[in-house]
């Protein structure tokens, strides 16, 4: 992550009175998906992100989102994407408030190793 981070991207820390209560990473992808349009396989990607469970639910998610979403606007990507675990309701409310909306769904299906479908 900080390899990326140093070559194209940012790490924010987000504090309460100099204390630690958070961070976002982030960094710019260069893809070449033939049947991505140019802008698409460009865009900024949001790696990483956290707040300590007594912050949460202040939109501090939301300002970090925010602060490097303006961060790789400014390098010039017009895209920003993350991803995140579909049964993490709290963290898609927070992406979903900060303006973000799903651009690819993925699907699991367990199998193998209990006796499941092979």
């Amino acid at each position: 992550m900080l390899a990326e981070v140093e070559r194209s991207g940012a790490v924010l820390i987000a504090e309460a009175g100099s204390v630690f209560i958070g961070f976002a990473a982030g960094w710019i992808v260069e893809d070449n998906v033939i049947e991505e349009t140019p802008d698409s396989n460009r865009f900024g990607l949001v790696s990483d992100i956290f707040v300590l469970a007594p912050y949460r639910g202040r939109r501090i998610a939301t300002l970090l989102l925010d602060a490097l979403s303006e961060r790789l606007c400014r390098a010039g990507v017009q895209r920003i994407r993350l991803s995140v675990l579909a049964a993490n309701r709290i963290a898609r409310a927070a992406y979903e408030h900060a303006g973000f909306t799903p651009y690819e769904v993925v699907y699991e299906k367990v199998v193998g190793a209990d006796g499941a479908q092979i």
